[in-house]
């Protein structure tokens, strides 16, 4: 585990490790609203659930998305995005209504639809089950989807107006603070009880 970070070097315990670039990605936990049910949680603080998405020994709530710690056969974890939330929540709803009917309530199947990312400037890669491709085609199908799933034509046609912007002027909106900020009078003057109101 990573102990210190300073300029030039990484320290993982009593090891210093010299970087030239160090690259930092966190972990994410859950929110901490699994703990309050009184869930048992995994180690990430996802509520564990049962095959019907709802909390085990409580049967009236259910816990969707990426707070549920919900597996798929094999044991894996269904992966913390949003078309998973998605079908997660639409399930939920229908074994909400299954209850009030009362009928018996099914178990969750995770439907993968795949996976797309961008990678770069007309650069993505896209993972659809068999199907495995990267590059120019697979950027395209990840705009195309990514369109496709926005509400309403006005904006589907904001976006790719803004994207197109964007792609054509090279005009992207991250911004990114790299300089170390500059030292003004006001935070280099050290502090004197006597110029404040206590």
């Amino acid at each position: 585990m990573v102990t210190n970070i300073e300029h030039g070097a990484v320290w993982v315990g009593a090891e210093k490790i010299p970087a030239s670039v160090i690259l930092w990605s966190a972990g994410v936990s859950a929110s901490p609203l699994g703990k309050l049910l009184g869930a048992e949680t995994d180690r990430a603080g996802r509520a564990m659930i049962g095959p019907d998405l709802s909390v085990l020994r409580h049967p009236e709530v259910f816990v969707i998305g990426d707070l549920a710690a919900a597996r798929v056969k094999g044991g894996k974890l269904v992966p913390g995005v949003a078309p998973a939330a998605i079908q997660m929540g639409k399930f939920a709803a229908r074994q909400i209504c299954k209850s009030v009917r009362g009928q018996p309530r099914e178990d969750f199947f995770y439907r993968d639809k795949g996976t797309l990312a961008t990678i770069g400037r007309s650069k993505a890669v896209a993972d659809l089950g068999k199907l495995r491709f990267s590059g120019y085609f697979a950027w395209l199908a990840w705009l195309f989807i990514h369109l496709l799933f926005l509400i309403g034509f006005r904006n589907r046609f904001m976006v790719m107006l803004e994207w197109a912007w964007a792609y054509v002027t090279y005009n992207y909106s991250a911004r990114l603070i790299t300089d170390a900020p500059e030292p003004n009078q006001e935070t280099q003057r050290s502090y004197n009880p006597e110029e404040h109101d206590v």
